[in-house]
């Protein structure tokens, strides 16, 4: 066991809304973010890819969505009401855009804080912001990734919050701890989100560790080796049944809340559980007469990961972290019972959503470019352990037996607190980190035109009120070291090398054309991919 002898920053336990908020695709726990000066309270959802704040502005809440849209957005953050924002520009909004989700952003850097006003959260200046008003972002985010961002040219990264909390001493490490909460559970159980750290009372000490998938924008890839289904409750079933028995890998991201699979293995749910596809909303919808046998039944539907080395991990969702309501706008109205579950184009598509991380709790640990992943516990009342996780170069006291000795960490404090297989982390995954940190984000090579102007944000009709013109080209620097359209070969090695432990640096790095325009005078520029192009 590993244990820190002194620690110069304690980890932060960020506090929830205490509220569950629904996005159109259920109820989730939130998170508040406070924006500008003085302080606008924000509801947000939370982004296990992002790396900036992401807020919704008035524009993003036009009649037609009704007179509830700022509460239901979580909250409306005014631009024009602050004293400390600082203007950037527009750009496009690029998380999870392989899965479809567009937008743009009116950029500036902004003061944030955690948590409600007066509650005594981190508070950090001149932070990258984002006001949104694109229906596929329903609320705002909370970006949790430590990659900067970089708005003008390759070399004047702008930091994340988790990096700016660890420079300035406030955090322990550049990592974090998360998990989703669960509504059905008890009286709703809420979220957990620790910057610096994690919350060891809410996983199972059964875990797995893996190192960073080599593309920034998808760290979390994990196999999946098979999905299998038992019925719990009310019915004359027993018997399990195999929804996936050919390894797969998905990427893990809580931005999104539904499970991204291959159609054959989708083929085999419909079956199992009744689902009906709705080619225009694009969801897995029951009747209420197989709604009510699937809450009888209450199947667990348990997902293997495991590890080229032979570990297995079982993460088990109940029928309930499946049982949602859909409702705008995700449909144009009234509410539907769904299913979670889309049908992926292509493997770059294959992900596990905030669904998933309802009843899996995830550790990221930067220093050490690895991750570890273990089941949620759930006892009857929660008492928080948070715990530190050390920089690389801590002095630890290890505990061996009954002896004990001081010495420099060079182990994962991660696995071994928790009890998770360390990985072995190559000299070359450190090199491509540095790369990563000072050449992945970048905005755009030509600085954007600054503006104050709240009518950049005008125009709400259909979609995004903050509009590209498709038919104006211009060029951008590609910042994802490798590319995100390698071959499908190609694609394949590096997972399954990631995945072993061995991780494989991609040399490719892919082209495009990119597509911008003037909007109200003002320049619009399209930010990097941050995924796979797959549509």
């Amino acid at each position: 066991m590993t244990a820190a002898t002194s620690s110069p920053a304690r980890p932060i336990s960020v506090s929830t809304s205490q509220a569950c908020d629904n996005d159109g695709a259920g109820s989730w726990s939130t998170f508040i973010v406070e924006i500008g000066t003085p302080a606008q309270p924000a509801r947000v959802m939370v982004s296990t890819a992002g790396n900036e704040v992401w807020v919704v502005v008035p524009q993003g809440c036009p009649d037609k969505y009704g007179s509830n849209c700022a509460k239901d957005r979580g909250g409306i953050f005014t631009v024009d009401n602050s004293t400390t924002w600082t203007n950037i520009g527009l750009y496009t909004l690029e998380l999870e855009t392989n899965l479809g989700y567009t937008g743009n952003g009116q950029y500036g850097h902004e003061t944030v804080a955690l948590g409600y006003p007066g509650g005594g959260g981190s508070s950090l200046d001149n932070q990258n912001v984002a006001g949104i008003a694109a229906p596929d972002y329903w609320q705002g985010v909370f970006g949790l990734d430590a990659t900067p961002s970089n708005f003008t040219t390759f070399n004047e990264p702008q930091a994340s919050y988790l990096t700016t909390l660890r420079n300035q001493s406030r955090i322990p490490s550049t990592s974090w701890g998360y998990t989703a909460g669960a509504v059905y559970r008890y009286s709703k159980v809420q979220g957990s989100l620790t910057l610096g750290g994690y919350d060891a009372s809410r996983f199972s000490s059964q875990n797995i560790t893996l190192p960073f998938y080599d593309d920034v924008s998808r760290r979390f890839l994990v196999q999946i080796s098979a999905i299998k289904y038992i019925p719990t409750g009310l019915s004359t079933i027993t018997t399990t049944t195999t929804l996936a028995s050919d390894p797969i890998s998905l990427y893990i991201a809580s931005t999104v809340p539904y499970i991204y699979l291959p159609s054959a293995i989708c083929a085999k749910f419909e079956s199992a559980f009744g689902l009906n596809w709705n080619d225009t909303t694009e969801i897995y919808t029951l009747n209420n007469t197989m709604h009510k046998s699937l809450q009888n039944m209450n199947p667990n539907i348990t997902f293997t990961l495991s590890t080229n080395d032979g570990q297995n991990l079982d993460i088990i969702l109940p029928y309930k972290a499946f049982d949602l309501n859909a409702s705008f706008p995700v449909i144009p109205d009234g509410t539907i019972n769904y299913f979670p579950l889309k049908r992926a184009v292509n493997d770059t598509q294959y992900t596990l959503g905030r669904t998933f991380l309802q009843e899996a709790y995830l550790i990221a640990d930067y220093d050490r470019s690895e991750f570890t992943i273990a089941p949620c516990v759930w006892p009857s009342t929660f008492k928080s352990d948070i715990k530190s996780i050390l920089p690389p170069s801590a002095n630890t006291t290890r505990t061996n037996g009954t002896s004990t000795e001081t010495q420099k960490n060079t182990s994962t404090p991660v696995g071994a607190i928790v009890g998770g297989v360390v990985g072995g982390i190559a000299l070359l995954v450190g090199a491509a980190l540095l790369f990563y940190f000072f050449f992945y984000r970048h905005r755009h090579t030509k600085p954007a035109v600054p503006t104050t102007d709240s009518s950049a944000y005008a125009a709400a009709a259909q979609g995004d009120p903050l509009q590209v013109d498709p038919t104006k080209d211009k060029s951008e620097l590609r910042g994802d070291y490798g590319g995100t359209e390698l071959a499908a070969e190609h694609e394949q090695e590096r997972r399954n090398a990631e995945l072993a432990g061995k991780p494989v640096l991609g040399s490719e790095l892919a082209s495009s054309q990119l597509v911008g325009s003037e909007l109200d005078g003002q320049q619009v520029y399209e930010m990097p991919a941050r995924e796979y192009a797959a549509r």
